[in-house]
């Protein structure tokens, strides 16, 4: 440390003689005369810069020594607090700990609130469109507006959102189990707006004096159908009176209108009858004819079964009204010694009243064997104009294709609703044919066992 003390005292005093000794040359040069002042001038110059360095290098020495003093101080000073900071640093750290638990308490606790919001969300939009469904909203058009907000609420929801959602909540369910009255408008079937006393009974239906009402949920308006539902549920709206205390049968739609819209949109049997075209007008007729071939043959057959049972019991005296009687009245008339002809003769005598009591069997047969065949013939041709309709627009609109589709099924429903009837009425018809015939043969074998026995005693 010395020698480097003293090696930089030697190199700054070279310097500050080389600075010093060429001005002073300068100058001397002017005012001294003899090379002996100029010599005598530079010693005693170096002298006081000698003095000079050293009074410096006391000084640096000296500041040197209080620096190293201020440095011990301050190393001291710094271990001192390096040992207070000591318990400061632990707490830091319990600090830093105690931070990042709290840090991922708040995210846990963030993504509970976010999980709020979106539930909240999702049960404010849900109840908005339950709400708009609901007849309630024409007595209370205003919570509309407080359903959109709160469905479209961004933040999350405070105290006063979730009461008021549970207010409009609890109002929906107060109301739909009450029936209650009140003035509200509609659009009758010409599109205007009229104005009457409503009927809401509960979210279902709504009713007034001049009918049931469709809720439109789109518009928010009540619509009055064309075609309103059958009386037996008509009588009821005019039945019913709010001022009468106890039990009071009302008609409630649970689907809210889709039952009336149905009853809109349902199709009359003269439609039905349309859709099939001129096949299914072919198989009616032919239905109808059948049915009065069939009556006729009926009231034919229940006519001549009375006149047989009387008949019956009056065998001593036949008369021509009857089959039987007019069997009796031949079998009487008729003489002859063999028996076998006898029993020809009663034969054809039964025979012959065959063709009147068999009368039209076949043609209603025919009648219910044809029908189905219609019904098939119009499935075909149905198909045909489905196919046609497909190949020129395509099978994008249903609409074009159910003109085809309706005859095909319209057809087969005819011809089956026709044959079946005709079925049973053939069935009926041939019975009752069958009877009286039994009754014809069963009074002539009497007839020929009579005149047998009659003859095995003659004998």
């Amino acid at each position: 440390m010395s020698v480097l003390i003293t090696k930089v005292k030697t190199v700054f005093a070279l310097a500050v003689l080389l600075m010093f000794v060429v001005p002073a040359q300068a100058e001397n040069t002017e005012t001294v005369a003899s090379l002996q002042q100029l010599l005598d001038q530079l010693k005693q110059e170096r002298a006081d810069q000698r003095k000079q360095w050293q009074a410096r290098e006391q000084r640096f020495l000296s500041e040197q020594k209080a620096q190293q003093a201020r440095l011990e101080q301050a190393r001291a000073q710094k271990r001192n607090q390096e040992k207070s900071l000591q318990p400061l640093q632990a707490e830091l750290e319990q600090l830093t700990a105690d931070v990042d638990t709290l840090e991922q308490s708040i995210a846990e606790r963030g993504k509970q609130l976010r999980a709020l919001q979106g539930a909240f969300s999702r049960i404010a939009g849900e109840t908005g469109a339950s709400l708009q469904q609901s007849p309630v909203a024409l007595q209370h058009p205003e919570r509309a507006a407080e359903m959109e907000r709160l469905a479209a609420l961004q933040a999350l929801p405070t105290i006063n959102d979730l009461e008021s959602l549970w207010l409009l909540m609890q109002e929906e369910m107060t109301a739909s189990a009450i029936v209650d009255q009140f003035q509200g408008q509609y659009v009758d079937g010409a599109g205007r707006q009229q104005t009457t006393l409503l009927t809401r009974v509960g979210v279902f239906s709504v009713f007034g004096a001049e009918g049931f009402f469709q809720y439109l949920p789109e518009s928010g308006e009540l619509l009055l159908p064309s075609i309103q539902p059958p009386n037996r549920f008509t009588q009821t709206i005019a039945e019913f009176d709010p001022a009468t205390a106890g039990m009071q049968t009302l008609v409630i739609d649970p689907s809210r209108g889709s039952l009336i819209r149905q009853f809109g949109h349902s199709v009359s049997l003269v439609e039905r009858i349309q859709q099939a075209g001129w096949i299914g007008v072919i198989i009616l007729a032919l239905g109808a004819m059948g049915l009065l071939v069939a009556l006729w043959r009926i009231s034919y057959l229940l006519w001549v079964t009375i006149k047989v049972n009387a008949q019956l019991k009056q065998l001593e005296t036949p008369t021509e009204s009857n089959p039987l009687g007019r069997v009796l009245l031949r079998a009487e008339r008729f003489r002859t010694a063999n028996d076998e002809n006898y029993q020809f003769k009663l034969d054809e005598m039964v025979l012959t009243e065959l063709p009147a009591l068999e009368r039209g069997q076949n043609f209603i047969k025919l009648l219910a064997a044809v029908a189905p065949l219609l019904g098939l013939l119009g499935t075909v041709t149905g198909m045909i104009l489905t196919f046609q309709s497909i190949s020129l627009f395509g099978n994008g609109d249903p609409k074009l294709m159910a003109g085809g589709i309706s005859q095909a099924l319209m057809t087969t429903v005819l011809g089956l609703v026709v044959a079946i009837p005709l079925l049973f009425s053939h069935s009926f018809v041939v019975s009752m044919s069958r009877n009286l015939v039994q009754r014809l043969d069963e009074q002539s074998a009497g007839l020929l066992a009579a005149r047998v026995e009659a003859g095995s005693g003659h004998d």
